[in-house]
């Protein structure tokens, strides 16, 4: 009774006063630090910056030093969903390895110790060995029921152990090295968001928005907490980050950015509503923390968040690819095709350009061959952009920003893109795999 009609005070908004907990399974939640301004909207229209400003003269571009990967086990890289400044060469040369299934191949692939891991629509787990360029493992958990049903599969990787949730409901476990399966649960309820990992505790979030803490070891619950769910679906995904005191912080479909302890302290710290309330469907990008701030990207606004849930900025960017952070600024591509840079401390807007005007500088009218640029990265001092049709498009960051190469490859990218020993890995849409270096 006490969970039902704590659920409704979710649902309706209401605000929380300062005895009363949230029950989640049979532990308390204290939320004594939740206050009622935290719930109130933060969201608030502006025009929209889409002018050209230069770079000016005495404006440096620094960067973080360059971040080496040699493992990328979970999606968006680790818990912070930070990747930064990475180590790319982009020297024009790649490799064709294999086709890894006849089925479409899910998005959220990884990697570590010269295996990469993937998963299809038809439910298969599979670990390929770039070492020896071959399968080494493939498993299929789900019987003839459930054929005709296209699973999509969220994978997180640790300990040698795969662990997979799916939009069945269905979470388990798999020990890739002994070909073992360790632990299955079905919570009935599709899986919809990424997966994290504090100590022995597996976070994820279900579609209607709750969180559920389960045992590493065996899939145990060992707590729930519900979000506030979402009128509308999206294609928007409940997205978690874990700051650097492992509170987790979920932006959830409807909008809300929930940071809690659900670990030490099993306190709700403190919730934001990003949802304006002109608007039915909430998209987002995903959340990212670095040096101890939080990036929320949504679809009409870029902010910038401490840890304690106050707000140091915003700014009205439709941002079109996922914001890249490193060193002093902030790096993205708005819906009207600007390349902005923003300064991270106060949130100006250092540098705007429309990207076809930087293109057509360089390439003339064959910058038109060029579809839509889906991602941005940073590498060895360089804005590195990947266009739909896998254009690979180099940016020179000095006193100006302009072209230094430009690459068309001959697939089109499909997967998630993953950075590790210098290389680039991604699936195409034909479900090949191919190493860039």
């Amino acid at each position: 009774m006490f969970k039902f009609v704590l659920v409704l005070l979710l649902i309706f908004g209401c605000s929380f006063d300062d005895k009363t907990g949230i029950w989640t399974g049979d532990t308390k939640i204290s939320n004594k630090k939740l206050k009622n301004e935290n719930l109130k909207t933060v969201f608030q229209k502006k025009e929209n910056v889409s002018s050209n400003i230069n770079l000016l003269s005495n404006r440096k571009i620094i960067f973080d030093e360059i971040n080496s990967n040699y493992s990328w086990t979970q999606k968006y890289s680790n818990n912070k969903n930070y990747i930064g400044h990475i180590d790319f060469s982009n020297n024009g040369n790649f490799i064709k390895l294999i086709k890894l299934s006849k089925n479409l191949i899910n998005k959220n692939i990884l990697y570590e110790n010269k295996n990469l891991f993937f998963s299809d629509e038809k439910g298969n787990i599979g670990v390929y060995s770039t070492d020896i360029n071959n399968k080494i493992y493939s498993f299929n958990f789900y019987k003839k029921k459930h054929k005709q049903i296209k699973k999509k599969i969220h994978l997180i990787i640790k300990d040698e152990l795969i662990f997979a949730a799916d939009n069945l409901g269905y979470i388990y476990c798999l020990n890739y090295k002994s070909k073992k399966m360790i632990w299955a649960k079905n919570f009935l309820i599709p899986f919809r968001s990424n997966i994290k990992i504090i100590d022995k505790y597996i976070f994820i979030a279900d579609e209607k928005n709750k969180i559920i803490v389960l045992n590493l070891n065996n899939g145990n619950k060992v707590d729930e907490l519900y979000t506030k769910p979402a009128k509308t679906v999206s294609k928007f995904e409940n997205n978690f980050v874990i700051d650097d005191n492992n509170n987790l912080l979920l932006l959830n479909t409807n909008g809300n950015l929930y940071s809690v302890n659900l670990v030490n302290n099993k306190i709700i710290n403190w919730v934001r509503n990003f949802n304006s309330q002109d608007q039915s469907i909430f998209n987002a990008k995903p959340l990212i923390i670095f040096d101890n701030k939080i990036l929320i990207t949504t679809y009409e606004k870029i902010s910038l968040f401490n840890q304690n849930g106050s707000r140091i900025w915003d700014l009205n960017i439709n941002s079109d690819v996922v914001p890249v952070i490193s060193g002093n600024s902030i790096f993205t591509i708005n819906k009207d095709n600007y390349l902005v840079i923003i300064d991270k401390n106060d949130g100006k807007i250092i540098y705007s350009k429309q990207l076809n005007a930087i293109l057509e500088k360089s390439l003339g009218k064959k910058y038109k061959r060029i579809k839509k640029i889906n991602n941005l990265f940073l590498s060895n001092k360089k804005i590195l952009l990947i266009s739909d049709n896998s254009f690979f498009i180099e940016l020179e960051l000095n006193k100006n920003v302009k072209v230094l190469s430009v690459r068309k490859k001959p697939f089109d990218v499909y997967s998630d893109i993953v950075f590790v020993n210098n290389q680039l890995i991604l699936v195409s849409k034909k479900n090949k795999l191919f190493q860039i270096f």
